[in-house]
C-alpha cells in the first residue's frame, strides 16, 4: 500500500507527524533531507504523496523537487510543501507542488491535504 513520504530535517516534526499519520492509518516513510528522500523513492514503493520541507541541510526541498521532476517515474508524485519560508505560495507554484502548508500549520489542514492523495 502506498503511503506518505515525509521529508523534514527537524526530528521533532518528523516524529510527531509520522506518529499522527500512522495513527490515522497511513504508512509513513521519513527522510531527514532531500538526498535521503531520493533514496527512499529508489528503494520503497512510490508514495501517494510527499510532504516536503524546503530548508534542509545536504539537499534542500528545491533541489529534491528538481531531481524528482527529472525522473519520469517520480515526476507525477504529488508534493505538498511544508515550510516557514516567506512567500511559500510562490515557491510551491514555481516547484509545481500540489499544495503547501505554512509552518506552523493546523493538523486538520495537513490531514485534509493527505486525504486528497491517499
Amino acid at each position: 500500500m502506498a503511503g506518505v513520504l515525509l521529508i523534514d530535517d527537524d526530528p521533532d516534526i518528523r516524529d510527531s507527524l509520522s506518529d499522527l499519520l500512522t495513527e490515522e492509518g497511513y504508512p509513513v516513510a521519513t527522510a531527514c533531507n532531500g538526498l535521503e528522500g531520493l533514496e527512499k523513492l529508489k528503494t520503497d514503493c512510490a508514495p501517494c504523496v510527499i510532504l516536503l520541507d524546503l530548508m534542509m541541510p545536504v539537499m534542500d526541498g528545491w533541489q529534491f523537487r528538481a531531481k524528482q521532476l527529472n525522473e519520469p517515474e517520480w515526476a507525477q508524485l504529488p508534493v505538498i510543501v511544508l515550510s516557514a519560508v516567506t512567500e511559500i505560495r510562490r515557491h510551491a507554484a514555481e516547484m509545481h507542488a500540489a499544495g503547501f502548508l505554512s509552518k506552523p500549520f493546523l493538523v486538520d489542514r495537513l490531514l485534509s491535504a493527505v486525504r486528497l492523495y491517499c
